[in-house]
């Protein structure tokens, strides 16, 4: 009953953040606070609807909120850019990776019509083209929280918003992360009722691995591992005060992700805050998109042999044994998975446990962890450029177009989020509406342009919902830009 209450409610609270606060605040709001507090045991069904739970109700929600309680009076107190034209990209690569999304959807369900039967008893079901509906329903509920980020977390502002909200949010959160550290994962089951993993996976060094009211501790991590990034990118753009207190936040959030018994994201953590912490934006960006080439070729490379497993291997093995084995059980599952999922290349084998290995007496033998197998075994290779495309694509150009874009470091701190979550994908499934959300605000970054500093500003001091550092020290140079050097977005590299 409690967690019925919490996912009905959330639509309430979606509606006030969008009566109260700015575009960007409510959105960020919406999308983080409903990822991060609402339970995982409870869904909405009805035929031929995907499930509605908590990973699509605050999109849907928020999509309906800023369709009705946005008028254009309120939108004209807004900065010039704050919030793009219309609901679909103007970005022609976005727009078609959009499209072969949804086509590689209906493609896999209608190449998918055959039973599959093992060993004489273990069977598993056609897809039917009644399917169809459901998939094609499944892939929009995925996108819309990049198609919010988009349009109201494109501007400069909106994305400083976005990463502050990351920090708040990662602050919050750790302090319930921080009793389930000490008394054990507890408060899913306390408050909700249920536990949503294998208990045992988090029992880690002789205490415990937190998970609050995400899937699993390793969802837990990655999220402060975006949260730490963030930090540190607003310690590297603030000045005076506001410097020293996110630089308190980034150690703070580091010290809570040391805890938090992650060591891929504590791994990813250290490496890309060292490039916050060292390299100017521009080299922040690029490497950023470096890193996304990578990601978005890697299948290719494993498949290929060309990936440096045994590399890897080694590596782990001078770490840490037991880390080591299970890095090379992973391995071996995705060698097996990538030959079942090259049976049917182009559209993959559907849903329903059809990517899973299943040998000749009804076993399966496969575990599917990394969340690039996943896909490729579901919606073949056309699916996962089309989805990796998405969520890599707007760096990579980022990357190309750095200069003639004027980046600013909530930008940069927002790749690095990004980037975090993309490397973590390749051993773990831990794509979240949070992913879609950061991949959003850089596509919609990529797509408005420069945005011209003085007048942004000026218009922003204007709105009397934002109450920000940045426009408290615009009215005090009485409404013009802080002198260079002092303005939270600060151009210093």
């Amino acid at each position: 009953m409690i967690s019925m209450v919490a996912v009905l409610i959330w639509p309430l609270v979606v509606f006030w953040l969008f009566a109260k606060r700015t575009p960007a605040e409510a959105v960020t709001a919406a999308i983080l606070g409903g990822y991060l507090l609402l339970p995982r045991n409870y869904s909405i069904e009805m035929p031929a609807v995907p499930s509605l739970n908590k990973d699509s109700i605050p999109a849907i929600a928020a999509v309906l909120a800023a369709s009705m309680m946005l008028s254009r009076d309120r939108l004209r107190q807004l900065a010039p850019g704050s919030v793009q034209p219309g609901w679909f990209p103007r970005s022609r690569a976005v727009q078609l990776l959009l499209i072969l999304m949804g086509l590689a959807a209906v493609l896999t369900v209608l190449t998918n019509g055959d039973r599959l039967v093992y060993g004489g008893w273990r069977a598993l079901p056609a897809l039917r083209p009644y399917d169809i509906a459901s998939t094609l329903g499944n892939t929009l509920f995925a996108v819309l929280p990049f198609l919010l980020a988009r349009r109201y977390l494109a501007h400069p502002e909106g994305q400083r918003t976005l990463v502050i909200g990351m920090v708040v949010a990662g602050i919050a959160y750790s302090f319930l992360a921080l009793y389930e550290v000490r008394m054990s994962p507890q408060l899913s089951r306390m408050i909700y009722g249920y536990f949503p993993h294998d208990w045992r996976q988090h029992l880690r060094g002789g205490g415990y691995r937190p998970v609050v009211f995400l899937h699993h501790g390793l969802w837990l991590a990655i999220f402060f591992c975006g949260s730490f990034l963030a930090a540190l990118s607003l310690w590297r753009s603030s000045t005076d005060k506001m410097r020293t207190r996110w630089l308190i936040a980034a150690i703070w959030m580091l010290m809570v992700l040391v805890l938090s018994k992650g060591i891929g994201a504590l791994g990813i953590g250290l490496l890309l805050g060292a490039v916050i912490a060292f390299l100017p934006i521009r080299l922040q960006i690029i490497c950023a998109a470096g890193l996304a080439v990578t990601i978005l070729t890697y299948p290719m490379l494993r498949g290929a042999s060309l990936a440096p497993t045994e590399f890897a291997l080694s590596i782990a093995e001078d770490v840490d044994p037991d880390r080591a084995a299970s890095l090379r059980f992973r391995l071996d599952n995705e060698d097996i998975l990538l030959d079942h999922a090259n049976r049917r290349p182009l559209f993959g084998w559907g849903g329903w446990g059809r990517n899973r290995v299943i040998d000749d007496r009804g076993r399966d033998i496969s575990v599917t962890d990394g969340y690039w197998i996943i896909s490729i075994g579901i919606n073949g290779w056309l699916g996962y450029l089309a989805q990796f495309g998405l969520l890599l694509i707007p760096m990579i150009f980022m990357g190309l177009r750095w200069k003639a874009l004027g980046l600013t470091s909530a930008t940069a701190g927002i790749a690095m989020a990004l980037t975090a979550n993309m490397i973590d994908l390749i051993p773990n499934a831990t794509l979240t509406p949070v992913t879609w959300l950061l991949a959003g605000a850089l596509a919609g970054r990529l797509e408005l342009g420069r945005v011209d500093r003085d007048a942004s500003v000026q218009a922003v001091s204007d709105l009397p919902l934002r109450r920000n550092a940045y426009t408290r020290q615009t009215r005090r140079h009485g409404g013009h830009a802080p002198p260079q050097g002092a303005t939270p977005e600060g151009t210093a590299t």
